[in-house]
């Protein structure tokens, strides 16, 4: 937590190691959608990765300029900034990134925290979704809660191939729902799961433009 009298939590670095820490947090959250991390780190990524998509939604050059600035990797991150996110967000004029609690890690206690896009692959929505539908399939039921069923329609209709990634978490729940995971070790797939797809998909287009 802050001190009194500071800006910003320092993370336990000094100030070029700090930045460089939340460049590379930063550019993860753009890259696949979703960090897990500590609460700490989340909540100083957070505010960031906001004003950089309010940089791309401007369009101006400057805002370019500190974009190819921040990032790690500038020529995957502004394409996703500029061509996915700010066309996402252009009816908003912030709150584009939610973050939730996890339990504690084992090893020391501190508290952790998913940081996510809203509307985006790991939405929240999705998840809790995809997990009462896993539940209701494991239980027999044959009807879905009146919300569930929304949540259900939302998806498939306004999130953008909302009908294959639902799927998709429903089939990744079941087999959590059978194992007793916790949702920590959950997130933590399904992040990993979006990184291998991300970069199979990066793989195939490099090889595409040998061709």
């Amino acid at each position: 937590m802050p001190s009194q009298g500071q800006a910003h939590r320092t993370l336990g670095r000094a100030s070029g190691p700090r930045r460089a820490l939340l460049r590379q947090l930063v550019t993860s959250l753009i890259e696949h959608d979703s960090i897990t991390t500590t609460y700490a780190r989340a909540k100083e990524t957070q505010p960031l990765v906001e004003k950089l998509i309010t940089h791309a939604k401007d369009g101006t050059v400057s805002g370019r300029k500190s974009v190819y600035g921040f990032v790690f990797n500038p020529a995957l991150s502004m394409k996703k900034l500029y061509d996915e996110l700010a066309l996402r967000y252009s009816g908003r004029t912030g709150g584009y990134t939610r973050l939730l609690h996890l339990e504690p890690r084992d090893r020391d206690a501190a508290p952790m925290a998913v940081l996510e896009f809203v509307g985006g692959p790991k939405d929240l929505r999705l998840y809790l979704t995809a997990k009462a539908i896993a539940r209701a399939d494991v239980l027999g039921k044959t009807k879905l809660d009146m919300a569930t069923a929304l949540n259900k329609r939302n998806i498939e209709e306004k999130m953008q191939n909302g009908k294959e990634l639902l799927r998709e978490k429903v089939e990744l729940m079941k087999r959590v729902y059978h194992s007793g995971r916790s949702s920590q070790d959950v997130l933590r797939e399904m992040s990993d799961d979006a990184k291998r797809r991300a970069d199979a998909e990066a793989f195939s287009k490099t090889i595409a433009k040998r061709k």
